[in-house]
């Protein structure tokens, strides 16, 4: 009788143990396959990374990478939203939210964005037409699990701050500050230069509504990470392979690049957005150095330092290569990203 119990706790304790790790590889698995769910901020008008950057979100959302939960113009460009719609409905995702900034906020002319939305299908028609991005992000956000959403801005900071002032309404009873804290993971704010920007000219992501930037870089409620433009985004260069295999059938990513660089004698640019999106998705290995120490010191006309003291355990910056690191490695990965985005 003792020997069968033995051989029957045996083989039990055998299975429970097989169980238990087909449970725990279970977990890992999907732990590890989760999608990144992104909300993606873009100005969409006066630079043609936007362009790029969003492509290259679709690409990650493609291979599974990413979860595109809405986009949202921080432009009052009316062409903006309309060229988001655009590149949403090329790669075949017609219905992500757009929102769009109202009433008060940046206008730029833009090379593409008219012409973009003229050519190619999208059917919001103007800016005007889009939902308050207010309203797009309190409805998404609502609708997450706690601490789960990474959002990436590469345009003005205009409708975060605006998401920080918003009141509790019929999305959640929360007020913005408290919604983002509760549903937010951290902010990729892409903006500025490392370690400086002194000079006090308009363009640039912070300079045309520094007190947004000045706003949210002291009184958001999670993590930023900065990513930087200058001679960082310049030593990758991207877009290259648009003109090489993207510009035989009618392709939006391949007509932006190609309007807005005409007459810079070149077929490809620089990629501070695109490096925003990246870090976003995929983390800041292995190809950026991540600092941790100190904080990005907004001025009231929008220029900026990084200052080691006081720290900031809120903010972090990227602007540097990992050492070894050949930036245009980086760009062959970038732009590999690019093409498999086109392939729908």
């Amino acid at each position: 009788m003792s020997a069968c119990f033995e051989v029957w706790f045996e083989r039990n304790n055998r299975m429970r143990n097989v169980i238990v790790l087909i449970l725990l590889f279970c977990f890992h698995f999907s732990a590890v396959a989760q999608p990144v769910k992104v909300i993606f901020d873009t100005d969409m008008e006066s630079d043609v990374d936007d362009i790029g950057a969003l492509a290259m979100l679709h690409g990650f959302a493609n291979r599974g990478d990413a979860e595109i939960l809405a986009t949202i113009s921080s432009s009052l460009n009316p062409w903006s939203a309309p060229t988001i719609d655009v590149i949403n409905t090329y790669f075949g995702r017609p219905d992500i939210p757009i929102g769009n900034v109202k009433t008060l906020g940046v206008y730029r002319n833009s090379k593409y964005a008219k012409t973009i939305s003229e050519k190619f299908p999208q059917d919001i028609g103007l800016g005007e037409n889009a939902p308050n991005a207010n309203l797009v992000y309190r409805k998404v956000l609502s609708e997450q699990t706690d601490n789960s959403v990474v959002i990436v801005t590469v345009g003005y900071l205009t409708n975060l701050s605006n998401l920080l002032n918003t009141e509790a309404d019929k999305y959640s009873p929360l007020a913005g500050m408290e919604l983002v804290a509760k549903k937010v993971k951290h902010l990729v704010c892409m903006g500025g230069r490392y370690p400086l920007e002194q000079n006090p000219g308009k363009w640039g992501n912070f300079k045309p509504d520094p007190q947004a930037v000045r706003h949210v870089a002291n009184d958001w409620p999670t993590r930023i990470i900065f990513t930087t433009g200058g001679d960082f985004a310049n030593a990758i260069p991207t877009g290259k392979i648009l003109f090489e295999k993207g510009g035989t059938d009618p392709n939006p990513i391949h007509e932006a690049y190609k309007i807005f660089l005409k007459g810079w004698n070149r077929n490809y640019h620089h990629s501070a957005d695109l490096i925003a999106t990246y870090v976003a998705v995929k983390g800041h290995e292995p190809y950026f150095k991540l600092r941790k120490q100190g904080y990005f010191h907004i001025l009231k006309d929008g220029t900026h330092m990084w200052r080691i003291n006081p720290n900031n355990p809120n903010h972090h910056i990227i602007g540097e290569f990992t050492e070894g690191i050949d930036p245009l490695e980086v760009a062959s990965d970038f732009n590999r990203y690019l093409i498999q985005s086109n392939d729908k």
